[in-house]
């Protein structure tokens, strides 16, 4: 048979993998452009445009618009994560501690509509402890080489970094709408407080983890 009229041969498992990682990867990344700008609106349909790649193929990959901002906010986690993790290995554990409230602080603010909407939704296991472990892993080390480098001052807790960076997500919520970027503001203020040379010790003891955590849980 000559070789112009062989019939094509079907690309093999890698080049199916590759293409199918690459049509994911643009289809969360036209979502999370289309989820920042309008929430939920979108459908998977405009995501599908916007990405580039076929209707069917989207939702090959994701049965409706909802699995598909559950996929975009992972990602964003995840993200996030990495960051955090980057900022605890900082050699200046204060300029790391600042690193990290920003890693966390910076997604939330950047993707408040789509965080507001996967928050009130029920969602299945996402890795929740996982997520939880991380970040504590990151304050703990932190906060230990803060303490030996006498930059952080040595009566802050983790359980008190988890209570101010909901303090800031609060304030992100709260006033995001009227101000972004006042969380950039307010996070030196914030850090002032986190230093060694803190003129005020504080008054009262501390939250437990279980505390901390049954009260996140709540609301």
């Amino acid at each position: 048979m000559d070789e112009s009229t062989r019939p094509a041969q079907p690309p093999d498992g890698r080049v199916r993998r590759k293409d199918a990682e690459r049509n994911r990867s643009a289809l969360i990344a036209a979502g999370s452009e289309l989820f920042d700008a309008a929430g939920l609106m979108p459908t998977l349909d405009d995501v599908a445009r916007r990405a580039g790649v076929g209707v069917g193929t989207a939702y090959r990959h994701f049965p409706n618009k909802y699995a598909l901002a559950q996929a975009v906010f992972a990602e964003t986690v995840e993200t996030m994560l990495k960051a955090a993790e980057r900022a605890a290995t900082m050699a200046d554990a204060a300029d790391g501690l600042a690193a990290f409230f920003e890693a966390v602080l910076e997604p939330q603010a950047n993707k408040r509509a789509l965080g507001k909407l996967l928050r009130g939704a029920p969602t299945e296991d996402s890795g929740a402890d996982d997520v939880r472990a991380r970040v504590e892993r990151c304050i703990d080390h932190l906060l230990q080489r803060g303490r030996e480098q006498q930059a952080i001052r040595a009566d802050v807790t983790t359980t008190d970094i988890g209570v101010l960076m909901s303090l800031m997500a609060h304030l992100i919520e709260t006033f995001g709408e009227a101000n972004p970027r006042l969380w950039r503001r307010l996070l030196p203020i914030l850090l002032d407080g986190l230093r060694a040379d803190a003129p005020t010790s504080l008054p009262e003891q501390p939250l437990s983890t279980s505390a901390f955590l049954s009260r996140l849980a709540a609301g």
